[in-house]
């Protein structure tokens, strides 16, 4: 696996790691501007939520494919990694979550908009008080090593794929998570993501049914 082209498991989750942390740091800005105003900006309520319950859903899918996929993959293969300690992390990661999942409902009903940023303020901070140093372990200890390990392309194919159908089935929808995924990377990354499959990613992106629903996420993501 010297060839940097080559598919690699380890780099898919390093990109990941650069969603989640534009996700997280575009929310927290947006939810303390918004409460020192006192609510959401009417101009951007729909596209800030459907931004929130996408890092939620990619966050969650993201953690469970890790913990059920991931680790028990490489456990063997990588012993002196802090599976335990990143597994109950995650545990952390899915209280916030469940405060942000909250917050989000209280805002799709109307309910007090000030009480549900102040939710979704709460449950990002618990993210973010232990998501850098949580992704520096695994990026360095797990997800950057997985090249130097005798994968040969046919099983980190394999492994791709599997990873691929399992985060597909648990997060959703697609029409906001991809979106999502894809414009909270760089351009370069981008590219990178959708390699050998660009038509396709761009038709689906592009279509009327899905793009109606994303657009409004917009203002929050890059270009």
């Amino acid at each position: 696996m010297s060839n940097e082209n080559q598919p690699n498991i380890g780099e898919d989750y390093i990109r990941f790691h650069k969603v989640m942390t534009r996700g997280l740091a575009v929310s927290l800005q947006n939810i303390n501007e918004f409460l020192q105003i006192g609510a959401l900006e009417k101009l951007n309520r729909e596209g800030f939520i459907k931004y929130v319950q996408s890092f939620s859903s990619v966050l969650h899918g993201h953690h469970q494919a890790e913990d059920e996929k991931i680790f028990p993959y490489f456990k063997d293969k990588l012993p002196e990694v802090p599976y335990e300690r990143l597994t109950s992390e995650h545990e952390i990661f899915n209280d916030g979550l469940q405060e942000i999942n909250t917050g989000i409902d209280h805002l799709t009903s109307e309910n007090d908009e000030l009480d549900s940023l102040k939710l979704l303020k709460s449950g990002f901070d618990k993210i973010d008080q232990i998501w850098h140093p949580h992704i520096k372990i695994e990026n360095t200890q797990l997800y950057e090593r997985i090249r130097s390990l005798n994968i040969d392309l046919e099983e980190m194919i394999r492994l791709q794929k599997e990873d691929k159908k399992f985060f597909q089935e648990h997060t959703g929808p697609t029409y906001l998570v991809m979106p999502f995924v894809l414009y909270n990377l760089s351009p370069e990354d981008r590219a990178i993501l959708t390699q050998g499959s660009p038509e396709i990613v761009a038709k689906q992106l592009l279509s009327i049914d899905w793009k109606d629903k994303w657009t409004p996420m917009q203002p929050f993501l890059l270009k």
